[in-house]
């Protein structure tokens, strides 16, 4: 079964505890110190049974004296006895602020001079009630605790017995009269009424936050972890080597094992030293050169700080042979391509009794075994990366003469880019100008992928995506830049870029132009027949002319005519006005036509035009 601390219980969280045999909602109202004004017995996760428990007196005698009052008497007693037995021992020992006494006194006792108890009833100022809120005879004995809101009436002071709603008590007395306590009302709302009148009890508490809540919110009490079954140091030791230490597993009733922690001594067990602690069964120590003898011990911790017993080794003489130094460093390149060279390289070691012999190159592929891939005196070594691998490392080590190591040198783990980038065919050459352009034109290009991933395309102009697609590998494509794209370019130079991109890796195709355009002009391939003749036109050109252009619009009548007439209408066209015909013959039948010249003044400002629009009768 999980289980987390109490701790990680959020504020408003509902955790169980055993109360008479059964499990009892309690909801986590703080956590921690709630204020200065509370001393450390209150550090801990502060405990609200959900529903009202039961009712009773105040107190019998009808006096506002909490300390000595009939309910915290049954609390501390009668109460505490029905709680869990494991649980009824970890409740700590709190001393909670209080009025001492009996009366309208608010003198209020705090800190260590708190009203000592283990289980007891919140205090008005602690769900919230102030005398700003309330009234004056509300007592300052306490802080609002995380759960409660300020105020009268907040819907989670509201708590039921038997699932209604019903008054409950709290520990403050009332300063108006020496017979009242104060009391939540059945709407959340602060009341008060003689002691000696029955109402709802909602015991609190305060756990320590070490202890452990299960998955079905039931809090439970910690045991240690077992020891580990074993511990194993090299039969063999030589001075200054770096050596491991392995040792078994341990396991845990709560399933909130932590680590180990794994200590040295080197004066057969006289003292010890801290070598290692975390989740690891193994670990490396290097024997200080001259150390006579070693011997280990490990145990096991969780997550609540208890540990289990030692497992101790046995005692190893040390052989005090000079090892050589480890090599300095090791260099791996960052970028590793499957299929590829690769290139290590490490620093040299040094040995003080000078019979230093080479060094033992290790690879490791994938996060497996490391394995011996070179030995000698060089320090660099050319592998070769098999496609496929998805990650590799290296170390070396230095080693001499009497067959003593050094430490390792080890390099961290590169991912290997088995990738191949995607491939752009173009018979326009990649960064090649295609010279002076007058009108649209297409650039043709494939792609291909030699891995067969899924290719997205994208074309841009000067930078500015013109489409993006999924490209179909080996098939024809066409960059075009003809039509309303073409138009708005301004003149000058451009670039088409093309990208290909796998998801790992983009290949890209670029080539430039210069647009070179002063003039446009537009007219209908066919003209437009009626029935009648026509006598009267609108016609509206969309898109930009600049004011210097020379810019003219002419409309005729007898377009289907050897010899149409040709009226100007540019005027119109600017203001929006109708333009009448003049000409009224039409040999071969009315038809309409327009045509428009557009050619840049002299300030060189281009223009477009997007649509022209219109109609005649």
């Amino acid at each position: 079964m999980a289980a987390v601390k109490l701790s990680a219980k959020g504020v408003g969280s509902v955790v169980k505890i055993k109360v008479n045999g059964t499990l009892r909602n309690f909801i986590v109202v703080h956590q921690g110190k709630p204020s200065s004004i509370y001393d450390a017995s209150c550090d801990g996760t502060w405990l609200l049974m959900e529903d009202i428990y039961e009712t009773r007196q105040w107190h019998s005698s009808n006096v506002n004296d909490y300390a000595n009052s009939t309910i915290h008497s049954y609390l501390n007693s009668t109460f505490l006895n029905l709680i869990d037995a494991n649980i009824r021992a970890q409740i700590k020992q709190a001393k909670i602020p209080y009025r001492p006494g009996s009366g309208t006194s608010q003198s209020v006792n705090s800190g260590a001079n708190g009203l000592s108890a283990k289980i007891f009833l919140l205090s008005d100022r602690e769900v919230g009630y102030t005398q700003s809120n309330v009234n004056q005879y509300i007592v300052n004995d306490g802080a609002k605790l995380s759960y409660f809101q300020d105020g009268n009436g907040t819907t989670e002071k509201i708590a039921k017995l038997n699932g209604s709603a019903t008054y409950w008590w709290l520990r403050s007395p009332h300063t108006y009269d020496s017979t009242y306590a104060w009391l939540v009302f059945s709407n959340g709302d602060a009341y008060y009424n003689f002691c000696t009148n029955t109402y709802g009890v909602r015991p609190a508490l305060i756990l320590p936050s070490t202890l452990l809540v299960s998955d079905d919110g039931s809090v439970n009490t910690n045991t240690a972890p077992s020891t580990p079954g074993s511990i194993t140091v090299p039969g063999s030791i030589n001075g200054g080597d770096s050596i491991t230490v392995s040792w078994g597993a341990s396991s845990d009733a709560e399933n909130n094992l932590e680590g180990y922690e794994l200590e040295r001594s080197v004066n057969g067990g006289s003292s010890w030293s801290n070598v290692y602690k975390g989740n690891a069964r193994s670990t490396t120590n290097t024997v200080p050169f001259g150390t006579e003898s070693v011997m280990y011990r490990v145990r096991a911790y969780d997550s609540q700080g208890l540990y289990s017993s030692y497992k101790t080794s046995n005692q190893v003489t040390v052989v005090n042979n000079n090892a050589p130094s480890a090599p300095a460093s090791i260099t791996v390149p960052v970028t590793v391509l499957g299929g590829a060279a690769l290139t290590v390289t490490w620093g040299a070691a040094s040995d003080s009794d000078g019979n230093l012999s080479g060094y033992a190159l290790e690879r490791q592929v994938d996060g497996g075994a490391w394995s011996e891939i070179n030995r000698g005196t060089a320090l660099s070594f050319n592998d070769t990366i098999t496609k496929g691998w998805a990650s590799v490392a290296y170390r070396v080590r230095a080693y001499d003469t009497a067959g003593a190591y050094s430490g390792y040198a080890t390099s961290p783990a590169r991912t290997v880019n088995n990738n191949t980038a995607p491939a752009i065919t173009s018979s326009a050459t990649n960064g090649s100008d295609l010279g002076v352009k007058n009108g649209g034109f297409t650039v043709s290009y494939s792609v291909s992928d030699a891995d067969n991933d899924a290719v997205t395309v994208t074309e841009t102009i000067d930078g500015a995506k013109k489409r993006e697609f999924s490209a179909t590998l080996g098939g024809s494509n066409s960059f075009a830049v003809t039509g309303e794209t073409f138009m708005k370019l301004l003149n000058g130079k451009h670039t088409l870029s093309i990208t290909a991109n796998d998801g790992q890796a983009t290949a890209s195709h670029s080539v430039t132009f210069t647009k070179e355009v002063t003039g446009a002009s537009i007219t209908l391939d066919e003209p437009m027949t009626a029935d009648a003749p026509i006598t009267i036109c609108v016609l509206s050109v969309i898109g930009f002319v600049p004011a210097d252009a020379h810019f003219t619009v002419e409309v005729t009548n007898n377009a289907l005519d050897d010899a149409p007439v040709w009226e100007d209408c540019t005027s119109e066209v600017k203001t929006g006005a109708n333009h009448i015909f003049t000409n009224k013959t039409a040999s071969k039948g009315a038809a309409f036509n327009f045509r428009i010249t557009a050619e840049r003044g002299a300030s060189g400002e281009g223009g477009y035009i997007t649509s022209v629009q219109g109609g005649f009768q």
